[in-house]
């Protein structure tokens, strides 16, 4: 393959943006006037019949002006030279994320390779800065959870959980499937009335969620009127405060489906101080299956997602990316778990 550009960029060496940060692939594919992926191919060992001589000698001597060191592939991650992959997540204090984390490591650990945890927040520039501190440390590889990529061209092999890019492979939960049946039991409950306590986040999984929850009411005839939906930010407290504005609705939802255990948690308190009992005047429905979950009282109802699992298969794809395998595993299905923060309504909803 040869590359469609003719010369190199008029980008000065010197434009790196300062002494002490590590040169990325990008910064040479732009000085060599090439695209990235053929950087990638160059360093790679795979250059031979896909890259002409004139673009590979390029390409070497404007690394050899920036002083650009390649990452290693995933067979030298494999033989144990670096063996570090970044996950970045965008709010370390979610439990489910500890766990996606040890699954990671799990499946990371047959080959040595040990998996940093990140936490850039939901900032794009901060996002994009924690990624080039992730390539000056020398990390190899990364997986970014529920963050849309804060760059268009990768600066290294990375696998998106929980999210969707163009040009990503993604690994995902079937969030469709789940909440369709975290809705579908509240249904079959009895319930119409069924409000929906989302997130804020703007992120793939979580538009998801609210989608199908909206699909599941349209198709069993319930209005919007019926069902209204607040949003609130990431966070017990701020959940609590979204589900005191729909518990103060007239006439108040007999069921909430709320897009995480965490929310679920919030309108728990939220019940508590307006006096209404769960689940005797409320149903309340988690997603995720964490441990506040099962620690709440009374237990949340939820979808539990394989959260190690979504971790270990993370690992698993990034590696086989690493080595020119790009096809994406299916979405991992979510399992319905009913307990007792659902019952059918105190009295029957309104036809």
């Amino acid at each position: 393959m040869t590359d469609s550009h003719t010369g190199p960029s008029r980008r000065s060496p010197g434009g790196t943006g300062g002494a002490h940060r590590r040169p990325t692939g990008h910064e040479v594919a732009e000085l060599a006037g090439v695209s990235q992926s053929t950087v990638s191919l160059v360093f790679s060992g795979k250059a031979a019949g896909r890259v002409s001589a004139e673009v590979e000698q390029r390409v070497r001597h404007a690394a050899r002006q920036l002083g650009y060191r390649p990452h290693a592939s995933a067979s030298t991650l494999r033989a144990g030279r670096t063996r570090t992959v970044g996950l970045l997540v965008p709010d370390i204090t979610n439990p489910f994320l500890g766990h996606v984390l040890r699954g990671a490591q799990r499946a990371g650990r047959a080959d040595g390779i040990t998996v940093a945890l990140i936490e850039p927040g939901p900032e794009r520039n901060w996002q994009l800065t924690a990624v080039e501190a992730l390539n000056a440390a020398a990390i190899d590889a990364m997986m970014l959870f529920g963050i849309e990529p804060p760059f268009s061209d990768a600066p290294g092999p990375t696998v998106l959980i929980e999210a969707v890019a163009d040009g990503f492979t993604s690994v995902l939960l079937d969030v469709r499937q789940g909440a369709s049946a975290a809705v579908g039991h509240l249904l079959d409950l009895g319930h119409r009335r069924i409000a929906h306590l989302g997130t804020d986040l703007p992120s793939t999984t979580f538009k998801a969620r609210a989608s199908r929850w909206r699909r599941e009411l349209d198709q069993a005839g319930i209005t919007a009127t019926e069902s209204p939906e607040v949003l609130a930010g990431f966070s017990l407290q701020a959940a609590r405060g979204a589900a005191h504005q729909l518990l103060s609705l007239t006439p108040r939802p007999t069921a909430l489906f709320c897009d995480d255990d965490l929310l679920a948690a919030g309108a728990l308190m939220a019940a508590h101080d307006l006096r209404i009992p769960v689940p005797g005047e409320l149903s309340i429905m988690g997603f995720a299956g964490t441990l506040l979950s099962e620690a709440a009282t009374p237990q949340l109802s939820t979808v539990v997602a394989p959260a190690e699992e979504l971790g270990a298969v993370a690992l698993q794809t990034l590696l086989r990316t690493m080595d020119g395998h790009v096809t994406a595993p299916r979405p991992l299905p979510m399992t319905l778990v009913p307990r007792a923060s659902t019952a059918p309504p105190h009295r029957p909803a309104p036809r």
